[in-house]
């Protein structure tokens, strides 16, 4: 038997990327609907935001949040649903700040989506919908299943597949594409397979034979490349938004479909930064400059040296005192 944990609730990155992904919104445009649903709307606590702050890296939840989830989910789902200790999640990224709470609906305890279905509109609502069942998920029981290898075949023919049996559906009951968004454990991503055993029969009503290859890496889309600047320690929570529509407004990429293409001036602005500033479009040079700037709060470093370090090179640091800038 397996389980799988559900997905913590959501950040700025994730809501972007799951937004992206399950709603077809762009980053840019889930901040201004977001934005939207924190500046208020009429609930059954009075007019007040719908969600919490939605530009934060934190994984956190208030223990009132917990508490309103847990409730939620004893009302709509069932005991059977909820875990005997509350869930309780971390940021792992190096350098997050968690001076604000993972993004949930607001309050101590949660409107539903229907409840507030007459205060927003259309864009509005799938948005607090998919905030709401994410954080319902996050503090439900895990989804239980078996892993399975099925054979199926007579003496002339055989074909084989393997995937996975779901026993206990867990807080897929709340969050049905949860399952990919929990994608880090390995049989999150297998196949979902109907209950069988053996000599049970088949029926094959067509088999197709499908040519394999390998393909090449896809493009960056909106929302894997904001994976990609989280993963790397590129800009904050509050800035991915504004960075992809900088790259889109000086045309350093143009969108296929879905695909973010770069242009021939981006190929040109980015060797020439790297033959020029290489160390300044170094992946490393953000969380570098954040360990530096730790140090001179410490007092492990002057600020007037490092400064002058980073204008002028570190050759020229030592000339420099605090007293002469």
């Amino acid at each position: 038997e397996r389980k799988t944990e559900p997905a913590p609730p959501f950040m700025t990155s994730t809501l972007q990327q799951s937004a992206s992904n399950r709603l077809g919104f762009s980053p840019k445009k889930t901040m201004m609907i977001a934005q939207n649903l924190y500046e208020g709307v009429q609930t059954h606590q009075g007019f007040m935001g719908a969600i919490t702050y939605m530009r934060t890296d934190s994984l956190n939840l208030a223990k009132e949040a917990v508490a309103a989830a847990r409730e939620t989910i004893e009302k709509e789902y069932g005991e059977r649903y909820l875990p005997a200790k509350a869930k309780f999640y971390a940021t792992k990224s190096k350098g997050a700040q968690e001076a604000h709470e993972a993004i949930r609906p607001a309050g101590e305890q949660f409107s539903t989506p229907a409840e507030l279905r007459s205060q927003l509109d259309a864009e509005e609502y799938k948005l607090y919908e998919l905030i709401w069942q994410r954080t319902i998920a996050s503090q439900m029981a895990d989804v239980k299943g078996v892993s399975m290898k099925v054979t199926i075949g007579n003496e002339d023919v055989e074909f084989t597949t393997t995937g996975r049996t779901v026993t206990f559906a867990g807080f897929l009951r709340a969050y049905s594409d949860a399952i990919a968004d929990a994608a880090a454990s390995s049989d999150a991503n297998q196949s979902r397979l109907p209950h069988l055993k053996v000599g049970d029969e088949v029926a094959i009503s067509d088999v197709v034979a499908d040519e394999h290859t390998t393909n090449p890496p896809a493009r960056y889309t909106e929302a894997s490349l904001v994976k990609k600047m989280e993963d790397l320690g590129i800009g904050r929570p509050s800035t991915y938004a504004s960075i992809i529509k900088t790259i889109q407004d000086r045309g350093y990429v143009y969108s296929r479909g879905n695909a973010l293409v770069p242009s021939w001036v981006a190929f040109a602005v980015v060797g020439l930064m790297e033959k020029s500033f290489a160390a300044l479009v170094d992946y490393d040079f953000t969380s570098s400059m954040e360990d530096e700037l730790d140090d001179i709060a410490a007092g492990n470093e002057v600020g007037a040296n490092w400064l002058k370090g980073f204008y002028f090179g570190d050759e020229h640091a030592s000339d420099a005192t605090a007293e002469t800038i």
